[in-house]
């Protein structure tokens, strides 16, 4: 089974715990893939030590809350998209204005997870 990287950056502990809690339990199965994936799930809850996070680990997939303690969630996809780190990330639109939200998406964020978001629609999602 091959494992993927999942950082979330997100200041509400009970967003982090439910991912953690829904993807560490969950693994996706297609038939076009040679194996199963799983899901390995890592927090934080600032945009600082979720960089700290992004330089050690390098995951796969970020799922970024914009509205955070210090800086942004905007600005923590700057940072990826100039080093050209190769993550996917989702950010949530909550607190996300439409000028943010197409900042986002320039700087190359590829999806919106609406917050409150359940199991299902975050499995739907990935």
């Amino acid at each position: 089974m091959a494992v993927l990287k999942v950082l979330v950056i997100d200041d509400e502990p009970g967003i982090r715990f439910r991912v953690s809690r829904i993807l560490n339990n969950f693994h996706v199965t297609y038939p076009f893939m040679d194996e199963d994936y799983t899901f390995e799930v890592t927090e934080a809850g600032t945009g600082e030590d979720g960089i700290t996070i992004l330089d050690r680990d390098m995951p796969d997939i970020l799922l970024l809350d914009n509205k955070l303690p210090g800086i942004q969630g905007v600005d923590v996809l700057e940072y990826i998209r100039k080093r050209n780190y190769d993550i996917v990330v989702a950010m949530n639109p909550l607190l996300c204005l439409a000028r943010r939200g197409i900042r986002a998406t320039r700087d190359g964020a590829i999806d919106f997870i609406p917050k409150p978001f359940t199991p299902q629609e975050l499995k739907i999602e990935y």
